[in-house]
């Protein structure tokens, strides 16, 4: 081999792994988390992954459990900028949520090694704050919320008290047991006061990324039916959760609790304005 091919080789040596260390670093990774009584192809049904395919985001897949452990989505390391969704037990408590999840995580970080930006929908987005601040997560490059009961909703107070009543007796014997399954989550999500779940996050020290609080608002005389009605208002603006105080960008948005493909195309937008 001649000094000169030698010099070309190492060149197209250097070259080429220049190039994928640039393109590993412009890559980036979305965690899409479900909310209540939903699952990671809620995204997918609801056509709010059909916006971030249009935008040019490749579908990785779906993370999900079975009773022989972790299901990994399709192929975490092929893509260059791409969402992945994931299974949760919904009805479980948070944090039993945010274990699950941070085993996703754990794999799929170890394959593309870079920080995730989180979208969690109404309950999804108290799971993915209860991990960010947990020691030894996974790097978050940034927190979106759609609908999220930051502050708690009345809903949870009143499905607990429902729970614990003889009407859930009845709605067991009836074989619609989803309230009672659900009594340790409900607990979670109570309206914040003190001894509370929601008040002992709200006060944990958060990492220092971009917050978005996609919020709901307020129902228009033209469009009296798109309000939310799960979740209030003041609650879903991470502005008025104690440690993130002033630190949320909002979007408000006119749609109802629950998602639509409308929020494909926010989601875009939002990720135009956080990632520049």
């Amino acid at each position: 081999m001649t000094s000169k091919t030698l010099k070309f080789n190492f060149l197209f040596i250097f070259l080429f792994f220049g190039f994928l260390a640039s393109s590993s670093l412009q890559a980036k990774t979305i965690v899409m988390i479900h909310g209540y009584l939903a699952d990671g192809m809620s995204w997918r049904t609801t056509n709010v992954t059909k916006g971030l395919l249009a935008a040019g985001w490749k579908d990785g897949g779906n993370y999900s459990w079975s009773q022989q452990g972790m299901i990994p989505a399709n192929n975490p390391v092929a893509i260059p900028d791409a969402f992945y969704t994931v299974d949760l037990p919904s009805k479980a408590p948070i944090h039993v949520q945010a274990n699950i999840l941070g085993q996703y995580l754990d794999h799929l970080y170890a394959i593309r090694d870079e920080p995730i930006i989180f979208i969690g929908h109404s309950a999804g987005g108290i799971v993915a704050r209860l991990y960010i601040v947990t020691p030894g997560h996974v790097p978050a490059q940034a927190l979106i919320t759609i609908g999220t009961p930051h502050l708690g909703t009345p809903i949870a107070d009143l499905a607990l008290l429902a729970g614990n009543s003889p009407i859930g007796m009845m709605l067991d014997m009836a074989g619609q047991e989803d309230i009672t399954d659900s009594r340790g989550l409900y607990s979670d999500l109570k309206k914040e006061k003190p001894n509370t779940f929601l008040y002992w996050l709200n006060r944990q020290t958060h990492p220092k990324i971009p917050y978005v609080s996609v919020i709901r608002a307020n129902k228009t005389k033209r469009q009296p039916m798109q309000y939310d009605f799960v979740v209030p208002t003041a609650s879903q603006n991470m502005n008025n959760v104690w440690a993130l105080r002033g630190q949320s960008m909002l979007y408000l948005t006119q749609e109802s609790h629950f998602l639509s493909d409308k929020d494909g195309l926010f989601i875009v937008d939002i990720l135009s304005r956080i990632l520049k």
